[in-house]
């Protein structure tokens, strides 16, 4: 988790001087996250930069909560798996279920 929060903070590219001691607290955030917007912020920072003005702390706090891609189950080559979601069945990756931690059901 350290090794991704350091390569976010890298990505950033934080003014130091416009928001100093703000590793830390951000830090905290960044830990309070699921794995899925970690990942998510990780990618966007890493694509598209990070906004100048924003500070890093907020940047991770606003971060929306990123939500599962479901499937339809005709999909062929991918390995789906039936998850139980906000107490419904669900049809998705197995990548998907890991990332967001869902509960398994079955294999599709």
């Amino acid at each position: 988790m350290d090794k991704d929060f350091n390569e976010f903070w890298d990505a950033y590219h934080p003014n130091e001087i416009r928001f100093p001691r703000r590793r830390a607290a951000t830090f905290r955030a960044w830990n309070e996250r699921t794995s899925a917007a970690r990942r998510a912020m990780l990618e966007q920072v890493k694509k598209e930069g990070a906004p100048e003005w924003k500070n890093p702390y907020f940047f991770v706090v606003d971060f929306p909560e990123p939500q599962p891609e479901w499937k339809t189950g005709g999909e062929t080559g991918e390995d789906l798996v039936q998850v139980r979601y906000n107490g419904a069945y669900k049809i998705c990756t197995r990548a998907t279920m890991e990332l967001y931690g869902l509960e398994w059901v079955r294999d599709w």
